[in-house]
Formats: structure tokens, C-alpha cells, sequence
């Protein structure tokens, strides 16, 4: 049975050659997209006669489509970097005129949001996904913006640098374990920021899902909060971590920063739409000072397309997506993904 399977992007070397030395210990038939690599040609050198090699902009839907046709298509599409995979890709790639129509689309990491989940499953497509993966990754980053955030140490920074000894400038910050967390969303990762959070001494309440009853929060030793603004009129950290749906888009506006409490630090590492930057932009510049800070690492438009009215916002600290991004959570992603795939591929083998 042919399996190919085409890797649409990869982590750099060397934690490339991990993933694909694993591909190829399971047989895999890889295809390797060089599109985003800062040398590819080396790659090229390292794996010759081993992989197959194209050079695809995911973003550009139409040559992707094509690319995949021309190649007879594959049965696996992997990706990392949250590629859209809409459903004009989907009905191209899951053909059945195609050599190789899709069956599965592998995405290393836990937000699906990227896929026409729709789409897939009229196609017949599986979703592979590794929830978890960078949970641990992803609740430092937020430890980290909440230290960085509260401290005040953005505008030390900028006003030392500056040449300018302020030291007095602010009132003295209260320390993290004088601080509140509050989670909006209560799954894997919140519920490992909440573990480091209560470590550090902090408060930590949520609100989250019907299934996460308040039962559930207490057996974790959290505290509930029915709805989103008895949260937010308690928290000094606000940390987002609730899927992208149609619930969840622009659930934070200008009633919710409204509602937060005076001083208060806003992190959204989930999916960008679910903040309305644009809102956020001009409620920070109407009212300075009433929410503290925001670290935002998930926007809705994103790579090529980054463009939000965050840019250039008085204590808006902007990252482009890499909460999730250390050396073992990659690690952890691709070797779980590339298994997934392998058992996956057995699987219709023995079907």
C-alpha cells in the first residue's frame, strides 16, 4: 500500500532530523516542503536518494492545491505552524481520481482551528492532533508575562534604556503570590499553569466549560466562577485558554476589558479572534492605566498576513505565536504526531 506523506512544514535542524529520521525508521514514504527552511539547500544534500523535496508556500492555496494534484496527492498532510487547511484544499486533496487521495490531516500541536473540520470529516478525513503536548511550555510563558507584567520591568526597561533612573516612578508592585490568576478555559494547559501558579503561592479561579463542574475545579484545588464577568471582576491575571469557536470570537471587547478590575493583566496565548484587538487597541489608549498590560501571542492574522492594531500599544507586549515553542515541547509534538501517523497508517493497513 502506498502512504506518502507530505510534511508541509517541519522545525529547523536539528530538530528536523529527529522527525524525519523517526518517519523513516516507520517506513514512511516523506515528502518534505523546503518552503520555510532558511537553508534548504543543505537539507537537500543531507537527505538526498532518502525524501522527496518540494518548495510550497502554504499560504498560497491555489499552488498548494496544485502542487499536491501534480504529486498524485498524499495520504497524510503534516503540519506544525497552523497552515490554513480550508476546504477547497480538502476536496482537492481527498479526490479519489488522485493516486493517493487524503486520508489524514497530522497537525503537531493541539488548535485545529487552522482545519475545515467540516470539510474533513464529509471527506472521510481523519484529524490528528497531540493535545498536551505544550502544555508545560505554554504555562511558562504566561508565569513569565505575568512576572514581566506585574513588575512593571517593560517600562523600567524602556526608561532605563533611555538613560533615565526612575526607579520611583511607579508604586511598588505587589508580589505573585499577592496576585489572583484567573483562567478562562479549563483545559490541559490551564490546568497545568494552574499547578505552577499555586506553586508559586497564587490564587487561581476559572471558569471554563458545563463539563468542568465546579466538582471538578475543587478536586483540583481551584476555585469556580460561574461566568466570565464574576471572573473578571477578580482577577489581577486574566490567562485565555478556550478554543476559537463562534461563542468564543471577540469574547473579550470593550464590555469585558470594561469589566476587568483596575490594574489588571490581560494574556491571550489560545486563538487569536477570540480578543478583539482592534477594541483592545482603543480601550488601552482611551483609558490608560486600567488594564496594566497585555501579552498577546495569537492574532488573527497571523505570518504573512500579521497586521493588528496592537502594534505600537503602550504595555501591549506582542509575540508571534511561540508560547508554545521550547525545544521539548517540539520534541514532544513531532515524535507523538509521527507516531500517531504510523499507527494510523497500520491501521488501514489492517482495515
Amino acid at each position: 500500500m502506498v502512504f506518502p506523506v507530505l510534511i508541509l512544514d517541519a522545525p529547523n535542524p536539528p530538530l528536523l532530523h529527529e522527525e524525519i529520521e523517526q518517519c523513516l525508521a516507520y517506513g514512511l514514504d516523506i515528502t518534505l516542503n523546503l518552503h520555510y527552511f532558511a537553508d534548504p539547500g543543505s537539507i537537500k544534500i543531507h537527505y538526498a536518494g532518502r525524501i522527496r523535496f518540494v518548495d510550497i508556500n502554504g499560504h498560497d492555496t491555489p499552488a498548494l492545491i496544485s502542487a499536491v494534484v501534480k504529486a498524485g496527492g498524499y495520504s497524510v498532510i503534516k503540519t506544525r505552524l497552523n497552515i490554513p487547511l480550508g476546504a477547497a484544499l480538502i476536496n482537492a486533496a481527498a479526490s479519489p481520481d488522485l493516486g493517493s487521495p487524503l486520508q489524514a490531516i497530522a497537525q503537531a500541536g493541539v488548535g485545529v482551528n487552522h482545519i475545515d473540520l467540516h470539510a474533513a470529516a464529509e471527506r472521510g478525513v481523519t484529524v490528528l492532533n497531540t493535545p498536551g503536548s505544550n502544555a508545560t511550555a505554554v504555562a511558562e510563558y504566561v508565569l513569565a508575562q505575568t512576572l514581566f507584567l506585574s513588575r512593571d520591568l517593560n517600562l523600567y526597561n524602556a526608561k532605563t534604556q533611555q538613560g533615565q533612573w526612575s526607579k520611583g516612578l511607579l508604586a511598588p508592585a505587589l508580589q505573585i503570590a499577592e496576585l489572583t490568576l484567573g483562567l478562562v478555559g479549563s483545559g490541559r494547559i490551564a490546568q497545568a499553569l494552574a499547578h505552577k501558579a499555586q506553586a508559586l503561592g497564587m490564587k487561581v479561579i476559572v471558569t471554563g466549560s458545563e463539563r468542568f463542574t465546579p466538582s471538578v475545579a475543587a478536586s483540583l484545588g481551584l476555585q469556580w466562577r460561574a461566568t466570565l464577568g464574576e471572573l473578571l471582576d477578580e482577577a489581577d491575571v486574566v490567562s485565555i485558554h478556550t478554543p476559537l469557536t463562534a461563542l468564543t470570537k471577540g469574547l473579550f471587547d470593550s464590555t469585558a476589558f470594561s469589566r476587568m478590575k483596575p490594574g489588571a493583566i490581560l494574556i491571550n496565548t489560545a486563538r487569536g479572534g477570540i480578543v478583539d484587538e482592534g477594541q483592545l487597541a482603543l480601550f488601552m489608549k482611551r483609558f490608560p492605566g486600567h488594564i496594566k498590560g497585555v501579552a498577546i501571542d495569537t492574532f488573527a492574522k497571523e505570518k504573512d498576513q500579521f497586521d493588528s492594531p496592537l502594534t505600537g500599544v503602550a504595555n501591549a507586549i506582542l509575540t508571534p505565536h511561540i508560547a508554545g515553542n521550547t525545544r521539548t515541547a517540539i520534541i514532544q509534538a513531532s515524535t507523538q504526531i509521527v507516531d500517531q501517523i504510523h499507527a494510523f497508517r497500520q491501521a488501514m493497513l489492517e482495515g
